[in-house]
């Protein structure tokens, strides 16, 4: 099969994939719905580790399974920012914050053994998928990661800070 043959094929099959996204980011947006009426959490560790024990021998797989889940979350924060007013409230100072420095500080515990939340790798892997970037890193002996992330001031950098500000609250130990 030629180079250009193959690329058609991949093409295919990420228009599929495409396809497949936008629905299960619409279960997504389904489950935040559920989760808001029943007033519940966004994370669930356990939920979560069922859906990667069903594909653990695809190490692959595996791995862009648990990237779609941290989309899905992130976007579930954003629609529990916009729905929830205890939750936007508590963001209240966070974006006050951002408005008067121009930049967002995260100190959070990030958890070594990735068992109930985030590790360092994944609070980076969350924040590379923003529009931020990262002024200032440090990870302490203790694992307590330090960062300073530019915000710009537009409302959808804004926004975006906040919805990170919240997930990586929420996930973190």
């Amino acid at each position: 099969m030629s180079l250009s043959k193959v690329r058609c094929k991949i093409n295919s099959v990420d228009d599929n994939m495409k396809q497949l996204f936008d629905e299960r980011m619409e279960c997504s947006n389904q489950v935040a719905k559920v989760k808001i009426a029943e007033d519940d959490k966004v994370f669930k560790p356990l939920r979560e580790k069922e859906i990667a024990e069903r594909f653990a021998d695809d190490k692959e797989y595996l791995t862009f399974i648990k990237k779609v889940m941290q989309i899905s979350r992130r976007r579930q924060y954003g629609i529990f920012l916009d729905r929830v007013a205890s939750v936007s409230e508590e963001l209240r100072d966070v974006k006050a914050d951002i408005l008067d420095k121009g930049f967002l500080e995260l100190k959070l515990k990030a958890d070594d053994m990735s068992t109930d939340g985030l590790n360092v790798n994944d609070v980076l892997s969350v924040i590379a998928d923003t529009s931020l970037h990262i002024k200032k890193l440090n990870v302490d002996e203790s694992g307590m990661v330090h960062a300073v992330l530019d915000v710009e001031d537009n409302e959808r950098c804004i926004r975006e800070a906040m919805v990170l500000a919240y997930m990586l609250g929420e996930e973190t130990l």
